[in-house]
Formats: C-alpha cells, sequence, structure tokens
C-alpha cells in the first residue's frame, strides 16, 4: 500500500511514535504527508529525515486560512516560502476552495489564496495538492485562468463525475478516500469514469477515528472495490496506483518549458 495523502506529522501523534509504528508496517511502501499549516514543517521535516519512505506537500490549507486572522496569514504566507527554500517538498498543498468555511473565510478570500498558492507552484515547478470541497466549477475556473495545464491530485474527490474528466484533461489526478458515510452509487459511477493513469488512493489519516493500521486496511479494502467496480484485476489496479503516486511525487520538479 502507498498512501498518497496522510497527514503524519498530525500533532496529536508525536513523531517517534509514528515512526515506530510504520516501522511495524510490512507491507507499507510509503506516504505524502500533506501540508496544513507552518506549525506542522519542523514534524514534516522530521519524518522525511527518518524515512526515506515518506515524502511530504508543503502548504496553507483553507482550514488553517479560516482559523487565523488576515495577519497570521501573511506571516505563514512567509514562512511557506521560507521552509520550501530551506527543506525539499515533493509538492505544493494543500491548497483549495472550501464551501463549507464560507462563513469564516469568504469565496473572495478563498480564491485569493488559492489563486496565490496555484502561481507559487507554478514558480516552484510543483505539482498541485488541492483540496475542494463545494466549488468545483468555481476551482475548475481558476486552475484554467492561471495555467492551461497541471501536475498534482484532487485529494478526497467529492464532486460530480461529469467533472472528472475536465480536471483530469487538466493534468490533475483524481484520489478517493475513505468517507464516514459513502455514496457507494456515486463512487461507483466515479470510480469508473477516471482513467486508469489518473486514479489515486488515500486514507487522509487521520480524518476518520481510526488508527493508522486500520485506516491502510480499509484503503485496501476501497481499492479492493474500485478493482471490483472497474471490472479490473485488483493486483495490477494497485500497481497502477502505486505507480501514479510515485510518478507524480517522486518526479522531482520540473525544468522551465524552454530547457525541457
Amino acid at each position: 500500500m502507498y498512501d498518497s495523502h496522510a497527514h503524519l506529522d498530525d500533532p496529536a501523534t508525536a513523531v517517534a511514535q509514528m515512526l515506530a509504528l510504520l516501522g511495524r508496517l510490512p507491507d507499507w511502501q510509503g506516504a505524502l504527508t500533506a501540508g496544513y499549516g507552518p506549525e506542522r514543517f519542523v514534524a514534516s521535516r522530521q519524518l522525511c529525515a527518518a524515512d526515506p519512505r515518506i515524502v511530504r506537500s508543503l502548504g496553507l490549507h483553507p482550514w488553517w486560512l479560516a482559523e487565523h486572522p488576515a495577519a497570521h496569514r501573511e506571516l505563514g504566507w512567509l514562512k511557506l516560502l521560507e521552509e520550501l527554500q530551506s527543506w525539499p517538498a515533493v509538492a505544493l498543498g494543500e491548497i483549495g476552495l472550501d464551501k463549507g468555511l464560507r462563513e469564516r473565510l469568504d469565496l473572495d478570500q478563498q480564491a485569493h489564496w488559492f489563486e496565490r498558492g496555484l502561481r507559487l507552484a507554478q514558480q516552484q515547478r510543483l505539482p498541485v495538492v488541492l483540496h475542494i470541497v463545494g466549488w468545483y466549477g468555481r476551482a475548475l475556473e481558476i486552475l484554467r485562468q492561471v495555467a492551461p495545464q497541471w501536475r498534482g491530485v484532487v485529494h478526497r474527490w467529492s464532486g460530480p463525475p461529469e467533472l472528472v474528466q475536465p480536471y483530469a484533461d487538466l493534468g490533475l489526478h483524481i484520489s478517493l478516500a475513505l468517507e464516514p458515510r459513502p455514496n457507494q452509487v456515486k463512487r461507483a459511477v466515479i470510480a469508473q469514469v477516471v482513467p486508469l493513469e489518473r486514479l489515486l488512493v488515500e486514507t487522509d489519516w487521520p480524518f476518520l477515528d481510526l488508527s493508522y493500521s486500520q485506516a491502510l486496511a480499509a484503503a485496501q479494502q476501497l481499492l479492493s472495490q474500485v478493482a471490483d467496480w472497474r471490472g479490473q484485476d485488483l493486483a495490477l489496479l494497485q500497481e497502477a496506483v502505486y505507480s501514479n503516486a510515485r510518478a507524480l511525487y517522486l518526479g522531482g520538479p520540473q525544468p522551465p518549458a524552454d530547457q525541457r
């Protein structure tokens, strides 16, 4: 199992405790620990330094932005820029739009920070890790306005099936995650329409009240369901998902267009 999106640097679990747990997982192939806010930069650094199977993304999550006043957001942005220069990251994010936060951070403000993050990813030549809830159409417009093509992933896809292909056409992967109350009919349709070369599966741990080993087992069950829905061999599907994640996160920054 390669976990394409988790928060291994979550402050509820000490770094040493997390590393000890990972050392006891015989079939675990690695994970991306996704960015949330500056308070987690040190922990993500320590995890990556201690276990080469872990890579990290850095970003200002929409939830983090909504938790802090404007001045603190700007300080967070400066810390993000400093961290990107001081220690490697394989992607930029989480960044995005979340309709559920609209009472605390309106669409205009969220769109401002989303576009800012997208432009930074372009400058750094890094793939993006997108958090989108509700505003899939608006997010698609912003992505198209900033650049015609992207590398990255829409993590925990919750949008309609008909928007899967437009996002995939931009070059983005679609990641399916564990859900507390999944709509299995909708999920089956989405699993069938995602191009194989764009499909990822994640735990998004600790989103649910599961230990990390339990979350991995549940993600493996989800992958088995996806194989059934797609009518594909589980082993081949698992290899494809693993290859997709590693190609996305371990491909490294891309050279500027004039150097390709």
